[in-house]
């Protein structure tokens, strides 16, 4: 899989365009889309009825302003929270989008999807990937997909399991150890917070996978300094960040 077909937007938009539509919903990815992002990122968690779900903090106040977590409410009950309260008048009562929304959506557009498998709990990982990956089954071979995660134990899960599908290794912190972590099996791309990339370590990721990508750029500068290092894409809250292919 070709992760960027057009090199001169190198972008995955973060919970898609989250500064002008309220993030993980599906008006913030249908924007991104609209604004020439090839690929959206989102977070994928389990309600607690197991309908997946995209949405990144387990406590839903920050997004809808009602505290409650996730794994506490049933699907059903999503449709009583406002994920578009702070876009108020515009996005005034936009749902918690469910995975196949946005699926759907993705394949109409005919653009990818990097789904970071976010369980509410620790616990949860495992059974978390394996509820997402049922439901990938269906699209895994219309749209590109992509899967990560900061819980270990559902990249490997998909290593296992689905060893078929692209995984992402994340590094919030520089981790000496990260070699040994994914020598256990194929990783396709690294994602690493750009704060703690320099070009050192840039390259010596790109000696152990396909791709390096860094998250969350939104000072062009900035990414072209990463680009220089060897930096394949980046993370970006502004589908937009590239106009043009940086020098």
């Amino acid at each position: 899989m070709k992760l960027f077909q057009n090199k001169n937007r190198p972008i995955i938009a973060h919970r898609g365009a989250n500064q002008i539509a309220p993030e993980n919903t599906l008006a913030a990815f249908e924007l991104a889309y609209q604004m020439g992002a090839e690929w959206v990122e989102c977070d994928v968690v389990l309600t607690q009825d197991e309908i997946p779900v995209i949405l990144h903090d387990r406590n839903l106040l920050r997004t809808t302003g009602r505290k409650a977590n996730i794994d506490g409410l049933q699907f059903e009950d999503l449709k009583h929270y406002d994920a578009g309260f702070q876009f108020y008048p515009n996005y005034q009562g936009t749902n918690i989008p469910t995975l196949k929304a946005l699926l759907d959506l993705a394949l109409k557009q005919g653009k990818g999807i990097n789904l970071e498998i976010k369980p509410a709990k620790r616990e949860y990982a495992e059974r978390t990937a394996e509820i997402v990956r049922q439901m990938l089954r269906v699209y895994e071979k219309k749209i590109p997909l992509l899967i990560s995660s900061f819980e270990f134990k559902a990249v490997k899960w998909y290593a296992h399991y689905a060893s078929e599908l692209p995984l992402g290794f994340l590094m919030s912190r520089w981790d000496p150890l990260w070699e040994i972590k994914i020598s256990e099996f194929k990783v396709f791309s690294i994602h690493c917070n750009e704060k703690i990339l320099n070009e050192k370590r840039v390259q010596a990721l790109k000696l152990k996978s396909q791709y390096v990508l860094a998250y969350t750029v939104n000072d062009l500068e900035r990414a072209k300094e990463l680009q220089s290092f060897g930096v394949d894409g980046f993370f970006s809250d502004n589908p937009h960040l590239y106009q043009e292919k940086p020098s």
